[in-house]
């Protein structure tokens, strides 16, 4: 299927959460359609049987092995995590891009391929994409972690959600991570720069791909979080975090209003999280709900969280983390989600 074809059928997928769901109560599903190359199942029956598993023993004979990364990449995001250009919020989006054909974030220190290919691969097609890259002369690029390609994702604008400016001709499309699926090894974690969001899909699926390397190498820290009584600082992101959230949920409006009066460890000016931030809580290793520390922050509910990010197609949407998926969608902002703040 073209891209165009993609992109219309996308376009047909936004109308009709516009015209159908978007009034539903429980926020908004993911009803995008697969994209070009995805996995289908057999269909059922004994010819169709016999001849998928005679296809399945020529397949497993002829199937390269499984993609092993050169330069593993870190679960926790090791610098701030950029936010898109809005008024007011700290480490917004920065990008050089002087040297041709990469572009260097001065944010997180990380150095993208500007554009990409017009093709799709499967999860293991584009680890090897990556390992293999000499791109502007460099030998060690790799395929970005979920929150590596998350924080290049501009949540002001969709289709694609990414400053075209930066990023020219960046495809509506699913993009794959290196980020493997903590509870299903064949799935691996994908940003959808339709809109700008994480999720997980089988690895057999065929999506696009885009670069990265480092610029410098980080030292992780001895350990991810500093417990401070009420509070949690994360030691990577900078960010500290409300440890334990209130038990009530709250429409858009008034979560914001909750985190702007919250004064807790002798600290003000609290705030809710974007979507990028709230992000980088999820734990990708986890393999029972919710997808969090849970020494860090107990007793967290497996349910939807508020951002502070506004849907960019529609100002009475916004976005919120799922922490039983780990995943980012967006709901009316008069439905009831859970709050954390951050600071």
């Amino acid at each position: 299927m073209s891209r165009e074809s993609k992109a219309t059928l996308r376009q047909y997928a936004v109308l009709g959460f516009f015209t159908l769901g978007i009034g539903s109560i429980g926020g908004c599903r993911d009803n995008s359609p697969a994209p070009a190359g995805a996995f289908k199942q057999p269909e059922a029956g004994p010819a169709a049987s016999a001849s998928t598993a005679a296809a399945a023993v020529v397949d497993a004979a002829a199937a390269p092995e499984p993609f092993v990364p050169r330069f593993p990449t870190a679960v926790w995001a090791n610098w701030p995590m950029p936010n898109s250009p809005t008024a007011g919020l700290p480490n917004q989006q920065s990008f050089d891009t002087r040297v041709a054909g990469v572009v260097v974030d001065q944010v997180t220190g990380l150095i993208w391929q500007r554009e990409v290919a017009n093709k799709f691969l499967t999860f293991d097609e584009a680890g090897r994409e990556c390992d293999q890259s000499k791109l502007a002369g460099y030998e060690d690029w790799r395929l970005p972690s979920r929150l590596e390609l998350e924080s290049i994702a501009d949540t002001t604008r969709n289709q694609p959600s990414i400053d075209p400016n930066t990023f020219p001709n960046t495809p509506i499309d699913w993009f794959w991570t290196s980020s493997v699926a903590a509870d299903n090894p064949h799935s691996a974690w994908y940003v959808y720069f339709y809109f700008g969001y994480p999720k997980t899909d089988d690895k057999h699926n065929r999506f696009s791909v885009r670069c990265v390397r480092d610029s410098v190498k980080r030292e992780a820290p001895k350990q991810h979080y500093e417990i401070q009584g009420a509070t949690v600082r994360d030691l990577g992101t900078g960010l500290t975090w409300q440890r334990a959230v209130p038990d009530r949920k709250f429409p858009f409006g008034e979560a914001q209003n909750y985190c702007k009066q919250l004064n807790l460890g002798g600290k003000k000016g609290w705030r809710m999280p974007t979507l990028q931030e709230l992000l980088t809580l999820i734990d990708e290793r986890a393999t029972t709900v919710p997808l969090i520390d849970q020494a860090a922050f107990p007793n967290t509910p497996s349910e939807q969280f508020w951002t502070s990010t506004i849907f960019a197609s529609s100002p009475v949407t916004s976005w919120y983390v799922f922490f039983n998926r780990g995943d980012g969608l967006y709901g009316m902002n008069v439905e009831k989600y859970r709050a954390r703040c951050v600071i």
